[in-house]
């Protein structure tokens, strides 16, 4: 259902931006202002550190975003569901980026996916913090997470 959605959204933008007389390509490229590359999330000259914090529930779950290879999108997410258990899936960290340049993210989790509602980026365009919505394993709903890294 997902999929369908966000194809329709797109054939709908789409659509519009031709009925205004303005094509797709006639868009002037945009500057990346906080998170709107991938490198603001994976590193530049190294691999940059993970983010780390909490999923929010019940019982609040920490939880990293890490990501595992210089100039991929390969991040392993991990939230913990107890004392010794932890479960993470791996996989691409997906990027759209709105016309002010700023980043939104969707990601595997193990009970599904998560994703952005807000970036931060301290100083340049080098993301500081992240929080969003992630399924997790033993909840029917998705839940708040922010993670943060210095």
């Amino acid at each position: 259902m997902r999929v369908v959605r966000r194809l329709l959204v797109g054939v709908v933008a789409t659509s519009a931006l031709t009925l205004n007389g303005a094509a797709p390509s006639d868009a002037a490229p945009v500057a990346n202002t906080c998170g709107g590359a991938l490198q603001d999330y994976i590193g530049t000259g190294g691999l940059d550190v993970p983010f780390t914090g909490t999923a929010h529930a019940s019982d609040d779950r920490p939880m990293t975003v890490a990501p595992l290879f210089l100039n991929s999108s390969e991040v392993k997410v991990e939230i913990s569901a107890g004392s010794n258990e932890s479960r993470y899936a791996i996989g691409p960290l997906h990027l759209r980026v709105d016309p002010t340049g700023r980043g939104q993210i969707s990601f595997d989790s193990y009970a599904g996916d998560g994703w952005s509602t807000n970036i931060s980026c301290a100083v340049g365009t080098r993301v500081t913090a992240i929080t969003g919505r992630v399924f997790v394993d033993d909840l029917d709903s998705s839940i708040d997470f922010t993670v943060r890294r210095t």
